[in-house]
């Protein structure tokens, strides 16, 4: 059976396939460079198709993930519902619009076009690819279909099996709320949540109580916002109410004095001080917040088995407290938890409402892979002036600099090269096979260095990311040196695998990893075994060698305000604007080196 997901028209547009079982994804903002792209996914989608052989007529079916509404079909291009209609009739309509055009833009029958609800979208991509054959699922994001949370007890039995038990209606949302004081602290909602949660860990929740008159949490396990507050619909998602509670707002290019990588004392004035308690309050609100409802699912399941989807999985932090304090004793996050993922809700509830799920090796790298000869062609030819002019203001000239350009046969060596640039102070960009689906650089697409170099990150945040001192980095680690340096237990969750929770930095491993821990002691890592990722579980294992830790600092693939570089010819792009040291290309290595 082949069945397209399709996440469109709202954050971060994408496509998953699921073709006789077979996995592939992709996401729009990679092909069109435009960082969430929230378009109509037309070129992921052919993607898709290409890797698996299909053409769109090929589809059994098509699923759209959510059910639309007028709002859907309007951002659809679709403007022709009259003002007169009834709600009811407004839904009707959408739908058969909207199933029209995507029956129109793929070549297929209207017939095969449907709609998964949005949260159920967001569960079956929980779901699907955990360990359980039964487990509660928790879907939190800012909105969907008029839903803003919702609690599901999932099976996988004879059907995909998807029950929901409650739901939580918009306004009354925790995604939304998180933005609101996102965009209050001056940064860009549904973008720079993670800021927040960084900032947070310079504060103290010293503002729980105001946060509280937002925020209640009810007897029955769920939540309330006072309306008063937000605007979801305004220039920016908070009221005057809210400013009389919190007081000024955070001007987006105020800079922040925090930096992580500080060996000493910051000094910090009161109002950017103020920040970063409002941020350590939100997020502990947070945390209390997605623990109480945690514990009402329990309550609801007695399962032990939790599934967490939806944008504010994205919240690491927020994972690592359900992993410590919640009922649950497992806990499962998607690769991709946000909408971009939501694709693969969405093609999972087509393929297995109705059917067995088979067993998935759901991972992150379905995206495509692609061949670095062209490139490796042009590079040889090149003289590094021709850079010149692709160069930021400011930075070093190339003049002085010629490329040195290597191709391996054996992985071996290619790996001893890297390890000896690594070593050496050098950031490497790591580009290998598939690119990896969701927000993280799990080793496909990354960009390394090593950790225990806080000058080697000072200068990747100053002359190749543009990253602001107070977000750290993160590390991956390979998974038979991980307990030595992190306080992890002795089973590794599986979140630990995708970045998708912290963990404090061991006293003993603090200086072999300074460069990518956070300012509290923790860290957002990666645990690598060679099964996950043969190739980059090679290179932490020789970097361990060599270092005496299996551990690299590893950050995304991209220039800020970028999406990840998918192709080697946006790697070599960033490569020639940047001071990015040595450039890896599947089994090539391009180094820039003294002339």
């Amino acid at each position: 059976m082949n069945v397209l997901g399709i996440s469109a028209f709202c954050h971060d547009a994408s496509a998953a396939l699921i073709a006789d079982g077979r996995l592939f994804a992709g996401a729009e903002e990679r092909y069109t460079r435009i960082k969430h792209d929230r378009g109509f996914p037309a070129l992921a989608i052919a993607d898709c198709l290409r890797r698996a052989g299909l053409t769109s007529e090929e589809l059994d079916a098509v699923v759209l993930h959510e059910v639309p509404d007028d709002a859907l079909a309007a951002r659809a291009g679709d403007t022709r519902t009259g003002p007169t209609a009834t709600r009811a009739e407004d839904g009707t309509l959408a739908r058969l619009r909207l199933r029209d055009e995507l029956s129109r833009r793929l070549h297929i029958p209207p017939s095969r076009v449907a709609f998964c609800p949005h949260h159920l979208s967001h569960a079956c991509q929980a779901f699907i690819g955990a360990p359980f054959d039964e487990a509660a699922v928790l879907v939190v994001d800012s909105a969907g279909a008029g839903t803003s949370t919702a609690l599901f007890h999932g099976r996988k039995g004879e059907t995909l099996e998807m029950r929901l038990l409650q739901d939580i209606p918009h306004p009354h949302s925790l995604g939304l709320l998180y933005s609101a004081f996102t965009a209050f602290l001056g940064f860009q909602p549904d973008d720079g949540e993670s800021s927040v949660m960084a900032l947070a860990s310079f504060g103290r929740p010293r503002h729980l109580e105001q946060v509280g008159r937002i925020l209640r949490l009810q007897t029955d396990g769920s939540y309330e916002i006072d309306p008063r507050y937000l605007d979801p619909c305004g220039d920016v998602p908070y009221t005057s109410a809210f400013l009389a509670l919190f007081g000024r707002p955070r001007g987006a290019r105020d800079p922040l004095p925090f930096d992580t990588l500080a060996t000493g004392p910051v000094a910090v004035g009161p109002d950017h001080q103020r920040y970063a308690d409002i941020a350590a309050s939100i997020q502990r609100a947070l945390e209390e917040a997605l623990l109480h409802l945690a514990q009402r699912l329990h309550r609801l399941t007695g399962l032990t088995n939790l599934c967490l989807a939806g944008s504010v999985a994205l919240n690491c932090v927020a994972n690592s407290v359900l992993l410590q304090r919640s009922p649950f004793s497992r806990l499962y996050v998607p690769p991709d938890p946000g909408d971009g993922g939501a694709a693969l809700g969405a093609a999972a509830f087509g393929a297995f409402r109705d059917h067995p799920v088979p067993p998935l090796e759901l991972h992150p790298y379905l995206g495509s892979s692609h061949d670095e000869e062209e490139e490796i062609a042009m590079l040889s030819a090149i003289d590094l002036e021709q850079w010149e002019a692709y160069r930021p203001p400011g930075a070093p000239s190339l003049r002085d600099l010629r490329l040195d350009i290597q191709r391996h046969r054996h992985v071996d060596d290619l790996v001893a090269t890297v390890v000896a640039d690594l070593r050496a102070g050098r950031v490497v960009g790591w580009y290998q096979g598939n690119y990896e689906i969701g927000p993280r650089a799990l080793g496909n697409r990354s960009l390394l260095a090593d950790p225990s170099r806080v000058d080697v990150a000072r200068r990747l945040s100053r002359s190749i990311k543009s990253r602001a001192g107070f977000r750290p980095y993160a590390f991956s680690v390979a998974a038979e040196h991980a307990h030595r340096c992190m306080e992890l237990p002795a089973a590794l969750p599986a979140p630990s695998k995708w970045m998708q929770m912290v963990a404090n930095v061991r006293d003993e491993a603090r200086d072999a990893v300074r460069a990518a821990m956070h300012v509290d002691g923790t860290n957002r890592a990666q645990v690598c075994a060679a099964a996950d990722n043969a190739r980059y579980h090679r290179l932490l294992a020789a970097f361990g060698a060599a270092s005496g830790l299996g551990a690299l600092l590893n950050t995304s693939f991209n220039e800020s305000g970028f999406p990840i570089v998918r192709t080697p010819a946006e790697a070599v792009r960033m490569f020639a604007r940047t001071d990015l040291d040595t450039l890896v290309l599947n089994d090539s290595i391009v180094r820039k080196v003294a002339g």
